[in-house]
C-alpha cells in the first residue's frame, strides 16, 4: 500500500506526475489531507531545501520543486471542508514574498490560510513594501502576511513598518512574517506582530491577532 514517505520521496526527487498521482491515491485512501501535506508534500520540499543548502541542488531544482508541490496542493486543499474550522470568510490577509522570486514557503502558507478559512489575496513575487500596503487598502484587508527569503529582503521588511507608522495606518494592520533568513528575535526587534518557524505556524498566529476561534 502506498505510504505518505513515498510521496515525500517523489516530491524531494521532483517526480511532478508521480507526486501527483500519489497524492490522488493517498486522499482516496482516506489519509489526513493536513497529514498529506505536512509530511508529503512539504517535508519532500525540506528535503530538497536541504540539498540545496548543500549544494547539491541548483536554484532550478528548487524551481522545479514548487512545480511539483503545486501540482498537488490543489487536490489535498480540495479535500478539506470549505469552511473549514468556522473561521469567517471576511478575513483577509494579504500575503507575498519581499523583493525575491521564491514562492515555495509563500504558496504553502497561502494553501493552510485558506484551508484554515481566511481569505487570501496572494500578490506573488518580487514585491515593494507598498506594493503591500496599496493591495491592504484596496481590498479592506485585516492583516499583511510576508516572506523574506534572502536578506535584502529584510531591510525592505523594516521599511514596510516604517511606512505604515508614517502613513498612521499600523494598528489597522497586524504585519507578520517568515522565511529562511528569519528568525523571532530579528522579527520581535523590527516590529512584526507575528513570527512562523514553518508554514503551518501562519494559520495559528493569523487566528490569535484576528481573533478568530
Amino acid at each position: 500500500m502506498l505510504k505518505i514517505s513515498d510521496l515525500r520521496q517523489a516530491v524531494s526527487e521532483l517526480r511532478q506526475k508521480e507526486a501527483e498521482k500519489m497524492t490522488k491515491e493517498l486522499l482516496s485512501q482516506g489519509l489526513d489531507p493536513l497529514e498529506i501535506l505536512e509530511e508529503g508534500v512539504v517535508k519532500g520540499l525540506t528535503e530538497l531545501g536541504d540539498r540545496f543548502a548543500a549544494k547539491k541542488a541548483i536554484v532550478l531544482d528548487l524551481v522545479k520543486g514548487g512545480i511539483t508541490a503545486k501540482a498537488c496542493i490543489p487536490h489535498i486543499q480540495a479535500a478539506f471542508p470549505k469552511d473549514s474550522e468556522g473561521v469567517p470568510k471576511e478575513k483577509k490577509i494579504v500575503l507575498g514574498t519581499m523583493l525575491s522570486q521564491h514562492n515555495i514557503g509563500k504558496n504553502l502558507v497561502g494553501t493552510l490560510l485558506s484551508i484554515g478559512g481566511f481569505e487570501v489575496i496572494d500578490i506573488g513575487e518580487k514585491n515593494e513594501p507598498w506594493d503591500f500596503y496599496e493591495k491592504a487598502e484596496e481590498t479592506g484587508a485585516d492583516m499583511i502576511a510576508v516572506s523574506v527569503v534572502f536578506s535584502p529582503a529584510k531591510q525592505k521588511f523594516a521599511e514596510l513598518i516604517d511606512l505604515l507608522k508614517q502613513l498612521k495606518v499600523r494598528e489597522k494592520y497586524p504585519v507578520i512574517v517568515g522565511g529562511a533568513v528569519t528568525s523571532q528575535r530579528w522579527a520581535e526587534s523590527e516590529g512584526a506582530d507575528g513570527w512562523g518557524a514553518q508554514a503551518k505556524d501562519g494559520v495559528d498566529i493569523a487566528k490569535r491577532l484576528l481573533e478568530v476561534a
